[in-house]
């Protein structure tokens, strides 16, 4: 059965609608993680703004040629020096580009290592209650995709840029030396040309931060939609015009048509008018050559140089339009970088002992409080049950002993100590939790099991999965420990996946178990296996189990019911039958929902309002 008290699903935060967005996020992300990386960058800056400068050689090549036709000055050897000038300079400016690269790339992908490493370990070390409504394609997203992004602005950004910005420096003054004139005429084109895609950029960056969500929105909406492929054959959903798939990309669409509606117009005006210097510097030529102000190799001049002015500021333009989108991507990197980590003292407490007690403790997810001032003991060495409606609160309150979430009020305490007090490190080696839904990684079985202790001998490793009773299904695979799960385990039944777990949670030999109904997926064979394996398990230790099927705890030595957030009662199975309470009547339900056959004239297991017969099933034994 399927948890059912789990929280309601957040907004992922992703820039509001309207925000102007922080145009050097990507640059700043880069100082911060950067380090180490400065020299390199300044070299391949310098190495690309020298190979940029080598490609105006054979700009002045051709202009000493036509200055020379134009005197009558021209010969062979002439010609042969240029052109022997202009391939040395082309051959030295190709070669120290790709030195440039190849630095620039060097420093790009150490920077995204860092950034990457630093996600991970923030993102471990983050309340559960920020992952609420977060998709594996949002995970992806910011993980993966984001930080590769950045290799553009540093790989090629920063070296081009610096380069181009450079050249268009020497260029400029190198045409107000030659005329100053002529240069008016060259450059007159160009404040108008960026004035509009000033007006561009300013048009479109008001729906940033809708683009931003919209975008996270399609990337989890296409992962869900294939991840939820055979639910989608089998209800025959391909085509459904109302899917969030659907929706998700038609949003995207509308915001990406909506945002080249209010920049080509303008845009397009920027990308005509930044290459047409030579409309203003030809007639401008002519006119001054008739009033004798300048001869004709000096309009060549401007017609060679003068023409291709823009082009450096055109690269530099487009650094700064790639750089705007990649910034929207830094700040949600930013984001989740800044978001505060879950509170940890770092401190190693002593433990008198290890029971579990709920001192009225609320909790909630968001405004809907879930847990309204439960209290109650699981001592150690004593199996304690958790059990209760749908919704009651039972797996919220599990998921509090590790600190998968902070109470709102009241306190959890471990041995009399408040877990909040107690180091995350020392929790986590206290604490072993086995979730609902089996979480397996795409690795060996080995490795999946030593999880739970890295350095495990394979003696230890084989011990965990015989007390798991998993070590003779492991063996019978074709490559026993080795074998390979692929994806999510899904290689393995449920009830395998299961066994598994305990045997991480077994090698683990934490002195507090949590289980989140570990048999919820187990067929009746892996479902006797299992509860051998939590008998096993409970020996020695603080152990709590949520439970939907009730035969599974009847021998614990405490039952916590709980309903609607609160505890309702506290026994033993017997006494609370006996009692006639909420439990009693979960009983009830449960046996005789046992006995309804699933088909017209099936035999009944077992008779409706039987608890005496409550022996004939698996049942987990308190510890001594």
């Amino acid at each position: 059965m399927p948890q059912t008290d789990t929280p309601p699903e957040a907004v992922g935060a992703s820039q509001p609608v309207g925000a102007k967005p922080d145009f050097f996020s990507s640059l700043k992300l880069m100082m911060r993680y950067g380090q180490g990386n400065g020299t390199v960058i300044a070299v391949s800056a310098v190495l690309a703004t020298t190979a940029v400068a080598l490609e105006l050689v054979p700009v002045w090549a051709i202009w000493r040629a036509v200055t020379a036709l134009a005197a009558d000055e021209a010969s062979a050897a002439l010609f042969a020096r240029l052109a022997l000038l202009t391939l040395a300079a082309v051959v030295a400016g190709y070669t120290l580009l790709g030195l440039a690269m190849a630095l620039s790339h060097l420093a790009a992908y150490r920077l995204i290592h860092a950034l990457r490493l630093a996600l991970a370990r923030h993102l471990a070390r983050l309340p559960m209650g920020w992952f609420l409504g977060k998709r594996s394609g949002g995970a992806k997203k910011l993980i993966v995709d984001e930080p590769e992004r950045m290799e553009l602005i540093v790989a090629h950004g920063l070296p081009e840029g610096v380069s181009s910005l450079g050249t268009w420096l020497a260029v400029t003054i190198w045409l107000f030396v030659v005329d100053w004139r002529m240069a008016l005429a060259a450059v007159a084109l160009t404040p108008v040309s960026f004035a509009l895609i000033s007006m561009a950029m300013a048009r479109t960056t008001v729906m940033a931060g809708e683009y931003q969500r919209l975008s996270e929105r399609l990337n989890g909406a296409v992962v869900e939609y294939l991840a939820g492929m055979p639910v989608v054959k089998v209800f025959n959903r391909t085509g459904a015009a109302q899917s969030e798939t659907a929706e998700a990309v038609r949003a995207y669409a509308d915001i990406e048509t909506g945002m080249a509606r209010r920049f080509v117009p303008l845009g397009a005006a920027f990308y005509t008018l930044v290459v047409a210097n030579v409309v203003t510097i030809l007639p401008a030529g002519l006119l001054m050559m008739k009033a004798g102000w300048i001869d004709l190799p000096t309009l060549c001049f401007f017609l060679i140089l003068g023409a291709n002015y823009s082009q450096p500021l055109l690269k530099l333009f487009n650094l700064f339009h790639n750089m705007a989108h990649i910034s929207m991507a830094s700040t949600l990197i930013s984001d989740v970088l800044d978001t505060p980590a879950q509170p940890d003292t770092g401190q190693r407490v002593a433990l008198p002992s290890h029971d579990i007690a709920f001192e009225d403790v609320r909790f909630g997810y968001g405004p809907h409080e879930v847990l309204h001032g439960i209290s109650f003991t699981a001592a150690a060495g004593e199996v304690t049950a958790l059990v209760g409606p749908s919704g009651s609160g039972k797996s919220t309150a599990a998921s509090l002993i590790p600190r998968l979430y902070d109470v709102d009020s009241g306190r959890v305490t471990l041995g009399g100590v408040d877990i909040r007090e107690i180091g995350l490190d020392q929790l986590m080696e206290e604490t072993a939790f086995v979730f609902q839904q089996t979480f397996l990684f795409s690795g060996t079985i080995a490795e999946n099991i030593r999880f739970g202790k890295p350095g495990a001998t394979a003696s230890e490793l084989y011990a965990a999965a015989k007390a798991a009773r998993a070590h003779d299904f492991i063996l019978a695979l074709p490559q026993g420990y080795e074998t390979r799960l692929g994806e999510g385990g899904a290689s393995l039944s449920g009830g395998e996946r299961q066994r598994i777990a305990i045997a991480r949670a077994i090698l683990k030999d934490a002195p507090v178990i949590v289980l989140d109904e570990a048999t919820a997926f187990a067929d009746p064979d892996s479902e006797a296996a299992i509860q051998e394996a939590l008998s096993a398990l409970s020996r020695g230790r603080t152990l709590i189990v949520v439970a939907h099927r009730l035969h599974t705890v009847m021998g614990a030595g405490r039952i916590v019911v709980l309903d609607k957030g609160r505890v309702a009662e506290t026994g033993r199975h017997d006494d609370l039958v006996a009692k006639g309470g909420l439990y009693a009547r979960l009983w009830d339900d449960y046996v005789a929902a046992r006995a309804i056959p699933l088909r017209p004239g099936a035999p009944e297991t077992q008779k409706p309002g039987a608890p005496h017969e409550k022996h004939s099933v698996p049942r987990m034994e308190t510890a001594q």
